[in-house]
């Protein structure tokens, strides 16, 4: 991607990233900068590499080779918690929440850890009203206010998809990571949670990474595309130009060709 000259410096770049399981590469030197106020969507058919070069990013796998920096700082090495408190914030393709815990509850323990603060049980909770109200904000960002005090576990699995990506923006990462967030979802839920992606990406100061197979979801947030094949990098730039690319049609021939078209 050729960048103007007042464009920002990148927030987050892999370089030569590559990943070896056995004799099998399955990520294969993926060199790429994200930027601030960016949302880009990679793409590829089953199999490309997509979610295990999501790993590499918020340090789920080691990588082979190859580097993963954020604001110029080398994460390689670190791991998925420490790349946490950098501000790599991932939501994964299955919900990952405290099912015990109410909606509010969960929440409410993201804002605190966000805050460095843990729960002490004699503690008065009128010294938590903050992180409490902080808490109900993101509640109703992600349009759960009625869900407050019903338990994770007893939501339906829109809504805990919706809960997943207000955890996130509890956290207040600098960058954001979604690995099909709609994947699942009904007619009815999906919009609510491309709203609050959508809301996240309109902030300038975030930096927002999607791994999707839909194309109308695609179309609808995406600033720019990456295109990933056997674990290569083999497209990027914006939507219409990728889309309408040679490699990116015989890349998808036979699998879905009538919806990159």
């Amino acid at each position: 991607m050729t960048l103007s000259a007042t464009s920002p410096a990148p927030s987050l770049s892999t370089q030569d990233l590559t990943i070896r399981f056995g004799g099998h590469v399955a990520v294969n030197a993926v060199s790429c900068d994200f930027h601030p106020g960016e949302l880009t969507v990679i793409v590829g058919p089953n199999g490309a590499g997509k979610t295990t070069y999501f790993n590499l990013i918020s340090g789920q796998l080691t990588a082979s080779s190859g580097t993963v920096t954020k604001d110029g700082q080398d994460l390689t090495r670190m791991s998925p918690s420490a790349r946490a408190h950098h501000g790599i914030g991932r939501a994964f393709q299955l919900t990952n929440l405290f099912p015990a815990l109410t909606v509010l509850e969960n929440i409410r323990l993201a804002v605190q850890a966000r805050a460095h603060m843990g729960w002490r049980i004699f503690r008065p909770v009128r010294h938590y009203r903050a992180l409490t109200e902080r808490a109900e904000h993101y509640l109703e960002a992600a349009k759960l206010g009625t869900r407050a005090h019903d338990l994770a576990a007893n939501l339906p699995h829109g809504d805990q998809r919706k809960l997943e990506v207000a955890l996130l923006m509890a956290m207040e990462p600098d960058i954001y990571m979604f690995d099909e967030p709609t994947a699942g979802m009904s007619l009815d839920h999906a919009p609510d949670v491309l709203e609050l992606i959508g809301s996240i990406k309109s902030d300038p100061t975030k930096t927002v990474l999607l791994v999707e197979h839909k194309m109308s979801v695609v179309r609808s947030l995406a600033d720019r595309i990456i295109v990933l094949h056997n674990g290569e990098l083999v497209a990027e730039g914006d939507p219409a130009t990728v889309m309408s690319s040679a490699v990116v049609r015989e890349v998808y021939l036979g699998t879905a060709t009538e919806e990159v078209a």
